[in-house]
């Protein structure tokens, strides 16, 4: 009779404790119910919080958790099929899972237990956490086409949420798209102009989140775009800075004299500054010149047109001793009055 009241004892307080979540041996592992010390650890043992992760590699995911006062140790489940399967036990607050696919998305959860006379008794699972792995290094990154303004890339396939494409910009690599295919165009570029490109998969957690997870970078390609088949303003802006040396060295008289002229009300002290003040200061409205020159949009030899220029000031050299011509260009998109046609115009100002 007694141990019938003790076993119906128990039942009554397992019941009562069915709703804290603990989790109880049965009946029949647990032998005689006067075991009541067991349902009361069952009961204090408290949920897993602040489950988190670290991403290590492409097959490694570290997890980490809060420490539960008084735990025995913690058991790790992952989802497959829809079910949290178990993956291990550890003493800690962290475990790594390995040897998992590449760029895939997992979810895992985590809970507590007490070791009480031999037997787990386990707190409640701690919330689901997802994450991911990272995606392999990109291969087989290649230059497919070049124009005269665009490189179009392309890479071979791999398991990713998308790719990543940099451009080494001024020495520093800059993110400058990003796409789910296999190719990407970059548009925008100098004709005739070298760049440095490469690329990386990533992995995002799930499709409302931008936790993203990345692969190790490509390979670096080299690309050179096209020459352009007529004038940009790149070129102009290359042949004016090659017209300006060129007539700074046949200023043979002023490169000898400088000192005994005065620009502009202001001072120098070398004979660049004396160039730059002149630079600075003349346009065709504050200085002459002889004539005006002009390159039409449509034209495409700037090579031969600095060739011509560079005759030119050399003969107004000869002709003026004493002076120094400063280029200046004026670009004319609704034409000029010695051409009606979209062009650049071209003083010779001393």
């Amino acid at each position: 009779m007694k141990n019938g009241m003790k076993k119906t004892a128990a039942v009554v307080m397992a019941a009562m404790l069915m709703g804290t979540g603990a989790v109880i041996p049965a009946a029949e592992d647990m032998g005689i119910f006067s075991q009541t010390a067991i349902v009361a650890e069952a009961a204090s043992v408290g949920k897993v919080t602040g489950l988190k992760s670290k991403t290590l590699s492409n097959s490694e995911i570290q997890l980490n958790w809060s420490k539960v006062k008084g735990a025995s140790g913690y058991t790790v489940y992952m989802r497959k099929n829809g079910k949290y399967n178990k993956l291990g036990d550890c003493k800690g607050t962290s475990y790594t899972v390995k040897k998992l696919p590449n760029a895939t998305r997992e979810n895992f959860k985590v809970r507590a237990y007490k070791t009480v006379k031999g037997k787990k008794v386990y707190g409640k699972y701690s919330a689901n956490w997802n994450t991911a792995t990272n995606p392999q290094a990109c291969k087989g990154l290649k230059v497919s086409s070049v124009g005269t303004d665009s490189v179009k890339l392309s890479w071979t396939k791999i398991g990713c949420t998308n790719y990543r494409i940099y451009q080494n910009i001024k020495g520093k690599w800059k993110e400058i798209g990003k796409t789910t295919g296999t190719s990407y165009t970059v548009k925008k570029l100098a004709p005739a102009t070298k760049y440095q490109f490469k690329i990386r998969a990533c992995k995002q957690d799930d499709k409302k989140t931008n936790n993203n997870h990345y692969g190790k970078y490509s390979g670096v390609v080299t690309a050179t775009t096209k020459k352009s088949d007529k004038i940009t303003q790149a070129d102009i802006d290359v042949m004016k800075k090659e017209l300006q040396e060129y007539s700074n060295s046949k200023a043979e008289y002023v490169n000898t004299h400088y000192t005994e002229f005065w620009t502009y009300g202001e001072e120098y002290n070398t004979l660049d500054e004396y160039y730059q003040l002149c630079i600075n200061e003349s346009s065709p409205d504050t200085s002459s010149y002889d004539d005006v020159y002009t390159i039409p949009f449509t034209e495409k030899n700037i090579d031969n047109i600095t060739r011509m220029f560079k005759e030119q000031l050399k003969y107004e050299y000869e002709k003026r001793e004493k002076a120094y011509y400063v280029v200046y260009v004026e670009i004319c998109p609704n034409g000029h009055r010695i051409n009606p046609k979209p062009c650049w115009a071209i003083y010779f100002l001393y």
